[in-house]
């Protein structure tokens, strides 16, 4: 498999085609703003952690943070955005504190689970409507571009691909009349 089948499958497992896909599959070849060399500090790819685990948090498997979406997602934005989505993405991501000290009182990685589970679900309903309405040209809303990263960067990743999928390592033949049992893994691609 090649990285734009990759890239292909992950997209249908998100509902949509991937914000960057194009530099992506051309080799990331994007110059990055000196803002976004902020994004590979160790606090920085901690905080990335801790919002990509609140959008896929452990369960029976591993989650985000476990998986590495932290240092993922600097590389992707540095090498892979365009300057539009690389400036809304630091200003999306410079705004989420702010944003948590006044809707709870308290940073975002103060929150509790439950909190910050409330906390990313109403910033995905924003991004939701956001997205829809955005034109041509607009970048595109910081909250959607980082769950993209996260689900692309776990189940692109070991973690992803072995513990929340079942990993074969070389498949044999598709067999549409594979037996199915409620609970199975899906398998990774």
């Amino acid at each position: 498999m090649n990285r734009r089948e990759a890239l292909q499958r992950v997209a249908m497992l998100v509902g949509g085609s991937v914000i960057g896909a194009n530099l992506f599959l051309e080799g990331c070849t994007r110059p990055a703003s000196k803002d976004v060399a902020t994004l590979f500090e160790k606090d920085k790819m901690n905080f990335l952690g801790d919002l990509a685990e609140a959008i896929l948090p452990k369960t029976s498997t591993p989650g985000a943070k476990e998986a590495g979406v932290g240092e993922f997602i600097p590389v992707m934005i540095r090498d892979c955005y365009d300057e539009v989505d690389q400036k809304a993405f630091m200003e999306g991501l410079a705004k989420v504190d702010d944003r948590s000290k006044k809707e709870f009182n308290k940073p975002f990685q103060e929150l509790s689970k439950e909190e910050q589970l409330q906390f990313v679900n109403k910033y995905d309903k924003e991004a939701t409507e956001y997205q829809k309405n955005r034109k041509e040209g607009e970048a595109n809303d910081f909250f959607h571009m980082l769950k993209q990263l996260t689900l692309t960067g776990f189940f692109t990743s070991e973690v992803g691909m072995t513990k929340a999928q079942r990993y074969v390592k070389i498949p044999g033949r598709f067999d549409g009349n594979y037996p199915y049992k409620k609970g199975d893994l899906a398998f990774a691609f």
